[in-house]
């Protein structure tokens, strides 16, 4: 039974549906800010807001997909409060909740839930994002630069869906300000919509004034910017046994190859002893081929985005157009890689890169290709 078909027959009904995602019974421990959620705490307020959401007017008219994709987002927005949530100054609070929760939905789904009940990668991105951005109609004025922000977010987020799930998180709490709120999720979904950008992306003259406007935060969607890049540095990401090698020896054999695995097979550095010495003198290599302006493949995890972008920065200093390869296979598919494998990796440590993965978005690099599920 697939992902949809398991909320349908639940009747979208949050309690129900606990019994299938039990994760979410843990929110009843996890308590709220009164001034915000008179309701109590977060597993009342997540009720709430299920319940709303199906009794909004728009809810009718949106796709089974689309419906499902909402309705899980709603379930989930709230479930990294019981990582962050904390008290300081006799004040509950709970910051960075949102980055954390669709990390945690990022994980659960993957080696969890996915398989289980068909949820594809396109979708679970996309409920992640809209965890990560729930908080977004509510705060996009305080954003600098505002326009840049709303823009770069609309990317890889389904406004609409993101303004249905806002109103029902705002509707599905008991707040004293409450009407003041939802006229702001109201101005987000008017501005946003003036500046072309609520119902479809922006459009971009090329890749390459695309990549820029999202490197600069400044300028204008509309600017054409000459692309004087000559040569292309490949940088792969996937977690280990995702296929990263097998990618390169089928579709970039004829480049030469910097592979911090390599690296520290030749160094003779044990992955526990830390891999400040094997980035450097991969950084090295990588010079080398930057000064002569050849075209080359940077082979490492890189994971995060911070991993990423510092690759990528030394990259386009040197004038090089960045294109980003991930690859993704099913948990279950790395566990059995993982057995055959002559050096296994533990799989505590697998599962703890899972937690970390940050799936690349494509506005960090010139370009971004997403291989997934592919043998």
């Amino acid at each position: 039974m697939n992902i949809t078909e398991v909320l349908e027959q639940k009747n979208y009904c949050f309690e129900e549906l606990t019994e299938v995602f039990i994760e979410l019974k843990e929110l009843k421990n996890v308590e709220q800010n009164p001034v915000w959620h008179g309701e109590g705490d977060v597993f009342t307020h997540t009720s709430m807001v299920c319940d709303v959401l199906c009794k909004l007017n728009q809810w009718s008219s949106l796709s089974r997909e689309k419906r499902t994709i909402l309705f899980l987002a709603a379930m989930f927005h709230d479930i990294g409060k019981k990582l962050c949530t904390k008290t300081e100054d006799e004040t509950i609070i709970s910051p960075n909740h949102a980055v954390k929760g669709s990390r945690m939905f990022r994980e659960l789904c993957y080696m969890k839930y996915s398989q289980e009940y068909e949820i594809s990668f396109s979708m679970r991105e996309e409920v992640v994002n809209l965890i990560r951005f729930h908080g977004l109609p509510l705060l996009y004025m305080e954003k600098e630069p505002m326009d840049h922000y709303l823009i770069k977010a609309r990317e890889f987020t389904d406004f609409p869906l993101l303004y249905l799930l806002a109103k029902a998180d705002l509707l599905g709490r008991i707040c004293e300000d409450q009407e003041e709120k939802l006229a702001v999720i109201e101005y987000f979904k008017e501005y946003s919509t003036e500046m072309g950008c609520y119902n479809q992306q922006v459009s971009f003259y090329d890749d390459y004034s695309r990549f820029q406007y999202f490197q600069k935060n400044e300028g204008w969607y509309g600017d054409v910017i000459y692309d004087a890049t000559e040569f292309t540095v490949y940088m792969m990401s996937g977690l280990p046994l995702s296929g990263k090698d097998t990618y390169i020896e089928n579709h970039l054999s004829e480049l030469p190859v910097i592979s911090l695995d390599t690296i520290r097979e030749k160094l003779k550095i044990s992955p526990r002893d830390g891999s400040g010495e094997v980035v450097q003198t991969a950084k090295e290599q990588a010079k080398e081929y930057l000064r002569k302006g050849i075209s080359f493949v940077w082979n490492a995890t890189n994971i995060t985005v911070d991993t990423r972008r510092k690759v990528s920065s030394l990259c386009q200093a040197y004038g090089s157009r960045v294109i980003l390869i991930y690859i993704e296979v099913p948990y279950e598919e790395l566990l059995n890689r993982n057995k055959t494998r002559e050096r296994s990796i533990p799989i505590p440590v697998l599962n703890h890169m899972i937690r970390k993965l940050e799936v690349p978005k494509h506005t960090e690099t010139y370009e971004v290709r997403y291989i997934v599920g592919e043998s």
